[in-house]
Order: structure tokens, then sequence, then C-alpha cells
């Protein structure tokens, strides 16, 4: 039993570190979808100016390494934000928890901007991917889909809504589940910017200890966290897939069709 010691000494340590790991992965999901949509969006819209931004944004993105974008948002972008705006995101969300009379949330290393411009950052880079994704999805759903939809009067936002994004989200599922679980393992990057995740919390055990077997221990924990976090959302998302992958596309058309027919009939 002493030989799992060390393991066990530095659990409540290591699951803290996992906690941070969760909810970073999560706030990154969210986040990264709140620039993807838009992205993906506007690289099919048929203005220029936001097809060009979108494009601009999704190609330059997905040209550099995440790693560096991490740097640069952290010692960019924060002392940016300090020299011309006088912002700190330390101290913001330090005043922000005293107006809610909770400083005793604020975390004892006394720094949230890591973790912010790291989640930031890294959604961020997954939008412009995830901006592929749907973008794809749109365009593989058949196009005489949206000219029945259009024919039937409804709207072009009508037929995006009700017609082609239920359809796509099927196409879209397992790409975005891809993206989504190297966005969890990507969260280790995140130790560069000082941020005490699962990663970092392990590398700070391990070099403390010159045994190889203990060593070992905590990577072998770490490499089972990560495993039951990606195949967790993995099996998620293969149960999502079945349970819509069976509705025939035409009812989909029908389906969004009839409530807005019968209320067109009811106005007149």
């Amino acid at each position: 039993m002493s030989f799992f010691a060390p393991i066990i000494t530095a659990f409540p340590t290591l699951m803290q570190a996992t906690l941070t790991t969760i909810l970073s992965s999560i706030a990154g999901i969210i986040l990264a979808m709140v620039f993807a949509i838009p992205a993906g969006l506007g690289r099919l819209s048929r203005n220029t100016v936001i097809r060009s931004v979108s494009s601009f944004y999704v190609e330059t993105i997905r040209g550099t390494p995440l790693l560096l974008q991490l740097v640069v948002w952290y010692y960019g972008a924060r002392i940016l934000l300090l020299a011309l705006f006088n912002f700190n995101v330390d101290v913001a969300y330090f005043n922000f928890l005293t107006a809610l009379d909770a400083n005793t949330l604020y975390p004892a290393e006394g720094s949230v901007s890591g973790i912010f411009f790291a989640v930031f950052g890294l959604s961020f880079n997954y939008g412009a991917y995830l901006a592929e994704v749907i973008r794809a999805g749109i365009l593989a759903v058949e196009g005489g889909q949206t000219e029945a939809a259009l024919s039937l009067g409804l709207s072009r936002w009508q037929t995006m809504r009700l017609i082609v994004l239920p359809q796509a989200l099927r196409i879209m599922v397992p790409p975005l589940t891809n993206n989504f679980i190297t966005l969890i393992q990507d969260t280790a990057f995140f130790e560069v910017l000082g941020v005490y995740e699962l990663s970092l919390q392990t590398y700070t055990y391990v070099q403390v200890v010159s045994s190889v077997a203990i060593r070992w221990q905590y990577f072998a924990f770490e490499l089972i966290i990560y495993f039951i976090l990606c195949y967790g959302l993995a099996l998620i998302a293969r149960r999502f897939e079945r349970r819509n992958g069976q509705s025939p596309t035409h009812r989909s058309l029908w389906t969004a069709w009839m409530p807005f027919r019968t209320s067109r009939l009811v106005q007149h």
C-alpha cells in the first residue's frame, strides 16, 4: 500500500486540477460554438465583406499554431488591454466578486487572467475549425430541400432554421465530436500560461520524485482521466447520433411546413 501512497496523497489536488480541466473544456466548447456559428454562416454569406472577414478569421487561425496563439493572447492581448484601456482581468474579476460579496471565491494563487485568456484563446482557435464543420454540414444538405422550402413560402431564415440546420446537425455530429475531444486534450497547453489544470499539476508532482515507478503512477492517472473524459463524450455523441439518425429527411421539411402553413391559413 505504501507504494501507492504518493498518488493517494496527491489525489485531492489532482482531482481539483481535473475539475479545472473539465470546466475549462465546457467553457471552451460553448465559446468555440459562439465563434463558429457566425463564422460558418458568414463563409456562406452572399455579402462579400462578411464572407471575406469570416474567411480571413478561419484561414488565419487554421494557419498558425495553437500554442503560439495562446502565448499571443496572454502576453499580447492582456498587455494591450492594460496599456490601452487600463483593463485588468484580475481586478475586474475581483471587483465582480466584491459586488456579489463573494470574495472567498477568488483563487488562492491570486490570478485568473491565465485561465481567462487560455480558454478564450483555445475557443477562438477551435471556432475556426468548427466553422468549417458547420459550413460543410450545411453544404451537404441536398439543395432541393432549400428550393422546396422557398417554393412553399418559407423565408431564407426559416428555411435555414427549420429545414437545413436540423438535417445538417446530424451530419455534423461526428466531426463536431472529434473536435470537442481534441479540444479537451488541448487544454494541456494551458500549462504554458501557468494554469494548474490536470497536465501541469501532474508534471508538478512528477518533478519532485526520482522514482520512475512513482512518476508513471502520476502519468497513468492523467491518461486515465483524459480517456474517461474523451471516451465519455464520444459515447454521448454516439447515443445522440443513433437517436437522431433515424428520421427520414423528407419528414423534416413536412414537419416544419405544417405549422407554418397552418398559421398562414389562420391569418388569412
